[in-house]
């Protein structure tokens, strides 16, 4: 355990085996103090602040050493420089390499990464990352640890680091935005969107919170229209190839009856089921989001999440006019197709989406900027030899005819030295039901996996009662000309069982995970996946019920037995002391 630094000379050894500073630095740095201040050994703090100040530490850095921490500030090639964040898996430092590049890295906590499953969790969410180069998303560079240069142990994902703030931030300051602003924020989310929609990906959780607007708008006339908009948190996506691969079903983190998402920006289908939820999901949800930016308030206020998820499939929102008149019709129109509650009816894709709302966007704003890579970085990593699965191009890249030409404006990125993978052994997955215009799934490039348990991953549990909400809410509201569309209609199918077992309630989360990657009608899916499991009549008894009813009945006549003989007993105490304290008595 670290003792704190107590004096000016307890904090220079523990800075000197740090190695920030080499210890002739050390000497030097504590003479100046000391002559410039005259202060004595006891003010650790002035020592520290004048570190600081002279930009010799970070903040964090000086912090650390004051609590006698010497280590930990060298990952791999990078040394850390602060801490933007920590969660419950993995913490996120703020880190320079010694080519100069600023990133910022996730590392996994040590606990986590002795449990296989978070491992394979975390390894999966670099892939996803390392596969996408769009301006509009966030960047991952390289998964590293566990072995190499010496971080034996420490795990870690190298991402682009961002300097600005989320959608959100900007929301809660000035409440909605104009009507020009929005649109350019959403063509650009837009773009991003139909990058991940390229490499068959679903991202599930979009929201302003997870929209960064790069660099920050803080400034005197803060308007957003020189920012560049990153989709982030990825990790809770869903990637739509290689589904059948038993190598990564094991590690799907969404069990049926699971909840992936915010409940205010979900789409109808994700609700359901989030497992069958394609990239209209998505725009949904950017749908909300622009909802939001104009009226400056959520499509739905509910008090509780069922019912915020029953207004989404059955009601439509306010018109947007109600709260931003200036809004131009055309903008409605557009906002109107992305909310249709049947997916059917909305823009089938991104880029369909984003020239809709392209006219609508200011004729002088900024176009987005890619994150700068220095040369000496792109040469360190093009130099480090790729420890993750990499993916055919065919399987990564959407063949399909492209309304989706000359949108996306990222570069072709040049592939990294990859490892061989090692051969896999053949795989028969059980034949599934079958699929129209169904594609032959892929050879699978990623390293065998041992199974694993389901995650704990944090998803809010959703029982029979959210389906039966939905279900049962096709009849609209008094007020109200929506209906539920046929595609959110329980089928009268078997449930269908989950090859995970529950996940634990205890809050929101987001991943990027697989299914078919062709889907010529997905509301055939959809209805195949909602059956509602019926409830059990209080009546119908099994064998399992009569031995817990024939416990629970022997341990109440246990419980009897044992207080009657203890009463007979104390009874018989108590009158046996009677008789000896009056012998004398008849």
């Amino acid at each position: 355990m670290a003792n704190p630094a107590t004096t000016v000379t307890d904090y220079c050894g523990v800075l000197t085996r740090s190695k920030l500073m080499l210890a002739n630095e050390v000497r030097g740095v504590v003479d100046r103090w000391r002559t410039e201040t005259r202060a004595s050994d006891a003010e650790v703090d002035s020592f520290r602040k004048y570190l600081v100040a002279r930009r010799l530490l970070t903040e964090y850095q000086a912090a650390m050493v004051q609590r006698g921490h010497a280590d930990g500030f060298y990952i791999g090639g990078y040394v850390i420089l602060d801490r933007i964040g920590k969660g419950q898996m993995a913490g996120v430092y703020k880190a320079v390499h010694n080519s100069g590049q600023t990133v910022a890295l996730k590392v996994l906590a040590s606990s986590k990464a002795r449990n296989p499953h978070m491992l394979a969790r975390f390894e999966r969410e670099a892939r996803l990352l390392t596969q996408l180069n769009h301006p509009n998303v966030v960047r991952a560079f390289q998964l590293g640890g566990g072995g190499d240069n010496g971080t034996t142990g420490v795990h870690y994902i190298v991402m682009e680091h961002l300097e600005g703030e989320t959608l959100d931030d900007v929301l809660v300051r000035r409440k909605k935005l104009p009507a020009a602003e929005a649109a350019r924020l959403l063509f650009q989310s837009l773009q991003g969107l139909q990058h991940l929609h390229d490499r068959r990906m679903v991202h599930r959780d979009l929201k302003p919170a997870n929209l960064m607007l790069v660099p920050s708008v803080l400034t005197k006339s803060d308007t957003t229209l020189s920012s560049t908009v990153k989709i982030v948190d990825i990790g809770l996506g869903r990637e739509l190839f290689d589904d059948d691969n038993a190598s990564t079903q094991d590690i799907h983190l969404t069990a049926e009856g699971s909840l992936v998402g915010t409940p205010d920006y979900l789409a109808p289908e994700q609700a359901r089921d989030a497992r069958s939820s394609d990239i209209r999901a998505d725009i949904y949800s950017l749908g909300c989001v622009l909802f939001t930016a104009l009226a400056g308030r959520l499509p739905f206020i509910e008090k509780n999440v069922m019912a915020t998820m029953v207004k989404h499939a059955t009601e439509p929102p306010p018109p947007v006019a109600q709260f931003a008149p200036d809004t131009p019709p055309g903008l409605q129109a557009v906002l109107a197709k992305m909310l249709v509650k049947d997916p059917a009816g909305r823009y089938q894709t991104p880029s369909a989406a984003a020239q809709a709302v392209r006219p609508f966007m200011p004729a002088d704003a900024a176009d987005a900027v890619s994150t700068t890579v220095l040369p000496g970085f792109q040469e360190f990593l093009n130099s480090e030899d790729g420890d993750l699965p990499t993916y055919p191009p065919s399987i990564l890249v959407d063949t399909k005819p492209a309304e989706t030409v000359g949108l996306s404006s990222d570069p072709p990125r040049a592939p990294l030295p990859q490892k061989a993978p090692a051969p896999l052994a053949p795989v028969v997955p059980p034949a599934p039901a079958p699929r129209p215009a169904a594609v032959a799934a892929p050879p699978a490039a990623s390293k065998p996996r041992a199974s694993v348990a389901g995650p704990p991953s944090g998803k809010l549990k959703v029982g029979t009662g959210l389906a039966a909400a939905l279900a049962g809410a096709s009849t609209p509201r008094a007020g109200s000309s929506a209906a539920a569309p046929p595609s959110l209609k329980p089928a009268s199918l078997p449930p269908r069982p989950s090859p995970l077992p529950p996940v634990a309630a205890d809050g929101f989360d987001v991943e990027l995970m697989p299914t078919s990657a062709a889907l010529s009608d997905p509301a055939d899916v959809l209805q195949a996946r909602m059956a509602d499991t019926p409830m059990r009549p209080l009546y119908d008894l099994d064998r399992r019920d009569f031995i817990m009813l024939a416990l629970g009945a022997g341990g109440v006549l246990s419980a009897i037995a044992t207080g009657l003989a203890v009463a007979r007993f104390s009874g018989q105490k108590l009158r046996g002391g009677d008789e000896e304290s009056a012998p004398g008595q008849p």
